[in-house]
């Protein structure tokens, strides 16, 4: 029993990381600018952040941004004019729709079936049976004798 609770408030704690990971907004920066850089990729680099690159291109978008921003655009225009350019591809967190909706789900599902897989391996165990009364009498008979035995070695 005890096992069990502790495996699924494992469970429960894995579940409360992936959510947090999943819903954080941002990094906390209050540079507006840097954290659009940050949410946008190079699309000479292709692996990494505008804020990140070192590339013309980079440095260019990362001007647009710091433009936008100052003009008083919203984060979700300054993304869409990039998205208009570029396509969704230019995002380094895809819209949670269409197409890319399964780079959402595959990591919920994943931790989904680790849970799953984790309660099947608690609640699978095999039951002990209950020994009947004439060989539980035999053991407690025999451990009795090991242990004067070995109070007898031991003087």
């Amino acid at each position: 029993m005890r096992r069990s609770l502790l495996a699924l408030a494992g469970i429960l704690v894995l579940l409360g990381i992936t959510a947090g990971l999943l819903l954080s907004g941002g990094s906390g920066t209050p540079d507006r600018a840097h954290d659009l850089d940050q949410r946008l990729r190079c699309p000479v680099c292709k692996s990494v952040s505008i804020a990140e690159s070192p590339s013309e291109t980079a440095t260019a978008m990362r001007q647009a941004v710091q433009d936008q921003v100052a003009a008083g655009r919203s984060d979700q225009q300054i993304l869409g004019f990039f998205r208009a350019r570029y396509g969704d591809w230019v995002l380094l967190d895809p819209p949670a729709h269409g197409r890319t909706l399964w780079v959402w789900l595959l990591p919920l599902a994943g931790v989904a079936a680790g849970a799953l897989v984790l309660a099947g391996l608690f609640r699978n165990r095999p039951d002990v049976p209950e020994l009947p009364d004439d060989e539980r009498a035999r053991v407690e008979l025999a451990l009795r004798h090991a242990r004067e035995q070995g109070a007898g070695e031991l003087s």
